[in-house]
């Protein structure tokens, strides 16, 4: 009883765009006390104005919509909130082990969960500021983390694969592949990173510019397993675009990235 008193006082000091008892009870579900008062210090900090809908769900994470406030701007933002407790944290050890930007030798499954989030927001800070079309990120804190929402009107812009049917029919595909190939090469060779999970579902269509998503899991290129990565990735774009007839081997795509 006292745990369920907590928590709708913690909602009433978020603010939600959506006042109805359905919208409450669904943000009382998803959301543990932990993450509503993480969240109620970012809305305290200016960072969250009004908390929206759900953008989309996953096994490990969900990302809500915000009206949001940067440096005294309005900014729409994607809020992706990390579940502590059901996030499947053993898919997560192999692009974190390895990395020598953490030291991984004593982490809980809590500790787990906060690193993976700051590893996303390190991950997209290195590859915006390389200048790959990712989600600028804002802030992060514990297992949560504030970027860039890419859509309009709080609805999210598709992915290639949401667009699969009628990708020739909204975009030059040639020119389209060509770009994803530009900040691929980018991320690589400027920001050092592989992505490790780059396929249709993670590359977004925004004014026919391809952006990546879900950076995560990225890993430096000095990691143990870069480079079967980055064959994974590159496989499942030629796999992908090949049903376009586009044409490219691998060892011309990874040549043409690596520059080798």
């Amino acid at each position: 009883m006292k745990d369920i008193k907590r928590i709708e006082k913690l909602l009433d000091q978020l603010r939600i765009k959506e006042k109805d008892s359905e919208a409450r009870k669904i943000f009382a579900e998803v959301f543990d006390e932990r993450t509503l008062k993480t969240l109620y210090k970012l809305s305290a900090k200016g960072y969250i104005q009004a908390l929206g809908g759900v953008v989309s769900t996953g096994k490990e994470a969900n990302v809500f919509y915000a009206d949001g406030s940067i440096n005294g701007e309005f900014k729409p933002l994607a809020v992706k909130i990390y579940r502590i407790e059901t996030s499947e944290f053993f898919k997560m050890d192999e692009y974190l082990f390895g990395d020598r930007r953490f030291d991984m030798r004593r982490v809980s499954k809590k500790e787990l969960i906060f690193t993976w989030v700051e590893k996303e927001f390190r991950n997209l800070e290195r590859a915006f500021n390389a200048g790959v079309n990712v989600p600028e990120p804002y802030t992060y804190l514990k297992n949560v983390v504030l970027m860039e929402f890419l859509g309009e009107d709080e609805r999210p812009y598709p992915t290639i694969f949401e667009l699969k049917r009628d990708l020739s029919e909204v975009t030059d595909v040639e020119e389209l592949y060509s770009r994803i190939k530009e900040h691929l090469t980018r991320l690589y060779r400027k920001a050092e990173l592989v992505h490790a999970d780059l396929s249709e579902y993670n590359i977004v269509l925004k004014d026919n510019d391809p952006y990546f998503i879900d950076m995560g899991q990225a890993v430096l290129t000095d990691h143990p397993l870069a480079n079967s990565y980055l064959e994974r990735d590159l496989r499942n774009l030629i796999r992908f675009f090949s049903r376009y007839g586009i044409k490219e081997s691998f060892e011309e795509l990874i040549s043409s990235v690596k520059g080798d």
